[in-house]
């Protein structure tokens, strides 16, 4: 008889099962230790990878929860004794909130009855979406209005401006009422745990990573760790910072920037010309390979989309009725044998798309490009949005002037928080590309930051009971 304690992985945005790949291997070289008496399987999804994460968050979340089934019926499946006993979810960026939706389907199909579930934790998840909250500017408000259309489906979940027919909200904010699959499910979980970047990472900042109305850090406009004078948790030090100890910032201006007279109009259109003189530069794996291929995926998108909507079985409506703890689940039985688990791989290596070593470098270099570009866009956006003339000393947030948050974004924060998480905000100074670095999503020498929050995952926040 074996016990198994399943644990999934779930990428985000554009990504693919190899992104989770430095995780999982720590999970299964130390985890074990932990549990003796149970076998730990770690499974990466991989039903929503590369521009598959454009159909929407429900979408694959739906396409994630099939294969958490099917992966569990076949770990049963080698034994009469075998049993999946415990579940435990991790989620990277999007991934965060693709969980988030694939645990209410399978509460919706009484999938914990017989399974505890453990551990829910996300990496960098825009938890709140990703509108910009900054005080509004031409270039905020250009951002928040015309962005989303890039990403399709999901861009319109992650920019609040989808709206839940039965709900009449958007479904991030109906994923965090109390009344919802998705929320009682979250709640069931044992350990609720998140880590969020502090500096450089724009899209899933402080405020929508960490589900806060409060930024001490000024993640959203700050770039220099020097900045800000913090304390960080002991045996992690210089990387994960301790959110229990008090925060300050204040903005250390460089001589250079002190002593110029040069307007800051004119200083602002340089950075605009920065920002120019990269497109032109990347014009030929970006433009090209980004704009033209976004436009071909759409087009295949609409018909994903069309043809899972023709599928019965993925119907999703009753995840939108009100429920309450108390409340009987669905009964989905009929459901489950339109399940076909051959669909799904249980050996993620075959998601590795079969790469050479060159091509697998050279896809980590055009997605590395392609951030670094979206982090010069919201640098110059964000330029002069938050003045810190002054020092902000910051003690369990108080003090601190809040964002521009709209009702459907604090509706979220409010709600979310109520589930007592544990946060981590975490500062990797060796590299820009903190979003990356922070799960070490790849070998790279600049991301060796990234190890140890990895590192105080394992032996502070993964818990096997």
């Amino acid at each position: 008889m074996v016990n198994y304690h399943l644990v999934i992985l779930t990428h985000g945005l554009w990504g693919k099962p190899a992104h989770m790949e430095y995780i999982e291997s720590q999970i299964n070289q130390h985890i074990h230790l932990k549990s003796p008496n149970e076998e730990v399987i770690v499974y990466k999804t991989g039903s929503h990878g590369g521009y598959l994460t454009y159909d929407g968050i429900d979408i694959n979340g739906k396409r994630i929860s099939d294969e958490i089934i099917a992966q569990t019926e076949l770990l049963s499946s080698n034994s009469i004794s075998d049993k999946v006993t415990k579940f435990s979810i991790i989620g990277y960026s999007l991934g965060g909130l693709i969980a988030r939706y694939a645990i209410g389907v399978l509460y919706s199909k009484n999938y914990f009855e017989n399974i505890e579930p453990i551990n829910f934790i996300t990496f960098c998840s825009p938890h709140v979406g990703v509108l910009n909250p900054m005080n509004y500017t031409v270039a905020t408000n250009l951002f928040n209005r015309f962005v989303h259309h890039f990403l399709a489906h999901t861009g319109s979940q992650l920019f609040l401006k989808d709206k839940i027919e039965h709900r009449g909200k958007p479904l991030l904010a109906w994923m965090a009422d109390p009344n919802s699959y998705f929320f009682i499910s979250l709640k069931s979980f044992k350990y609720k745990s998140l880590y969020a970047n502090i500096i450089h990472d724009r899209r899933t900042s402080w405020f929508t990573a960490g589900i806060q109305s409060l930024d001490p850090f000024n993640s959203m406009t700050n770039t220099s760790p020097l900045n800000i004078t913090l304390g960080f948790v002991p045996k992690y030090e210089t990387v994960v910072v301790d959110i229990n100890q008090p925060i300050k910032y204040k903005e250390v201006k460089l001589i250079s920037e002190t002593s110029t007279t040069i307007p800051k109009r004119f200083i602002r259109g340089l950075s605009w010309l920065r920002v120019l003189g990269t497109v032109i530069v990347y014009l030929p794996i970006w433009f090209i390979f980004f704009s033209v291929d976004s436009i071909f995926q759409r087009i295949k998108m609409n018909r994903r989309v069309k043809e899972f909507v023709r599928d019965t079985s993925n119907n999703l409506i009753y995840l939108y009725e009100m429920i309450n703890d108390e409340t009987l689940q669905v009964d989905e039985s009929e459901e489950a044998e339109n399940d076909d688990e051959s669909s799904y791989e249980t050996n993620s290596e075959k998601e590795r798309d079969y790469l050479s070593d060159f091509e697998q470098d050279f896809s980590n270099k055009v997605q590395d490009q392609q951030d670094e570009f979206v982090e010069t866009v919201y640098d110059v956006m964000n330029t002069n949005n938050m003045e810190a003339e002054k020092e902000l000393d910051v003690e369990n947030y108080g003090n601190l002037i809040k964002l521009n948050f709209n009702s459907d974004q604090m509706f979220i924060i409010n709600k979310l928080n109520s589930l007592g998480w544990k946060k981590y905000p975490v500062l990797i100074q060796n590299t820009k590309q903190t979003h990356a670095a922070a799960i070490y999503r790849f070998k790279d020498v600049n991301f060796d930051e990234g190890k140890v929050v990895i590192r105080h995952l394992i032996e502070e926040t993964f818990q096997v009971s």
